[in-house]
């Protein structure tokens, strides 16, 4: 209990309040709003908060998977008082859990910013876009709890380029379609609509084909 006392206390010191989201610190640096979200698993529970001594945490399934598998890297920069620049290892999560987790949370909030984050990740992926899609795949087999509302989130919302998914990524990038877009961009959120529709149908046929493969 007193080590999560002690982040209240140093997340204050650090300048970070309270959000209207109870699981939700913030704050603002350089204009630009920094959150800090405190998330937690508990089964059989998948929505709402839990309070984990003096923290308030949101339930979010897929979580452990997330902190199982993650990785470290290595990062530079200044801290929050724009001191000198720091050399740091944090923990990050790996690509399969992250994937099952986007999903999931543009199942339920369906924010544009969630639908590019699956395409970028994906596309974007150090160890390449194949490796990606199988490592949802994975979680798919491992029945990460995150992988149901995430696969029925690529069925029901990244099924063509005017669904959902497709549209809210090119918003994302591009803004609001509007009259008199010039050429490259309409060129350019075309094409954002027609690879996430492509990453969407991959993730479903490699999560069916390794679900396939577990059974034989």
């Amino acid at each position: 209990m007193r080590q999560y006392s002690n982040l209240l206390w140093d997340l204050a010191a650090q300048g970070f309040s309270p959000n209207k989201m109870p699981s939700r610190y913030e704050k603002e640096i350089n204009d630009c709003t920094v959150p800090l979200d405190f998330l937690v698993e508990k089964a059989p529970a998948t929505t709402g908060t839990v309070q984990v001594a003096d923290i308030t945490a949101g339930i979010m399934p897929g979580v452990d998977r997330a902190l199982a598998t993650a990785r470290t890297m290595p990062i530079t920069g200044v801290d929050l008082h724009g001191g000198e620049q720091k050399n740091l290892t944090v923990r990050i999560c790996e690509v399969g859990p992250f994937l099952a987790l986007k999903m999931r949370a543009f199942y339920s909030r369906q924010q544009p910013k969630d639908a590019f984050d699956i395409l970028y990740a994906i596309l974007h992926y150090d160890k390449g876009t194949d490796v990606a899609i199988a490592a949802f795949a994975e979680e798919v087999c491992l029945s990460n709890p995150a992988c149901p509302d995430a696969l029925q989130t690529l069925r029901k919302h990244f099924s063509n380029e005017n669904a959902p998914g497709p549209v809210k990524a090119s918003h994302f990038v591009l803004g609001t379609a509007a009259p008199g877009e010039t050429a490259d961009t309409k060129f350019l959120r075309t094409r954002i609509r027609q690879d996430m529709v492509d990453v969407a149908a991959r993730l479903l046929k490699e999560s069916s084909a390794s679900v396939l493969r577990g059974l034989q």
